[in-house]
């Protein structure tokens, strides 16, 4: 029988990725929560067999 209890550290691939995607959080957070910023922010991940494939920022400004 497969592990299937693998953490996010037992695959290779998303121990780099992991520090990818918080990074791409803490610069769109800190984006969107300065002054004059209308809109919406977020980070899309997408996982094939617990593997991070991408990582997908959006950033959707309303002027105003």
């Amino acid at each position: 029988m497969l592990n299937a209890m693998l953490t996010r550290e037992a695959i290779p691939v998303n121990t780099k990725k992991t520090a990818r995607v918080e990074a791409a959080l803490a610069e769109i957070l800190a984006e969107a929560t300065r002054r004059g910023f209308f809109g919406t922010a977020g980070v899309e991940i997408s996982v094939q067999d617990g593997a991070i494939q991408h990582i997908r920022r959006k950033v959707d400004r309303m002027e105003k």
